[in-house]
């Protein structure tokens, strides 16, 4: 009777004992998961900037009048004039 009842202390010990280790094992765990959620988070809120910034230069790029000035100042070109224009005729 004496041997059952230690082995069932001993058995309710380590159960607890082992019960009390998952628990700071899942909540470990649980502390990585979230760890690494805000990494992602704070990863996809700088890539949605860099995007937002590419979208505006690429918007500014597309406009006329920098284009205008891309084209008289780093290509050299002039504006046509209806005079200089000519036309040909196909026969």
């Amino acid at each position: 009777m004496y041997l059952r009842k230690k082995t069932f202390v001993i058995l309710f010990i380590a159960g607890h004992i082992i019960f009390i280790f998952l628990q700071i094992y899942n909540h470990t765990q649980y502390i990585q998961q979230t760890y690494k959620k805000q990494s992602y988070e704070k990863e996809h809120d700088i890539l949605r900037e860099e995007e937002q910034k590419l979208t505006q230069q690429l918007y500014a790029l597309k406009d006329r009048t920098t284009i205008k000035q891309f084209a008289k100042n780093r290509l050299h070109m002039q504006s046509n004039r209806l005079n200089q224009v000519k036309k040909i005729e196909q026969s």
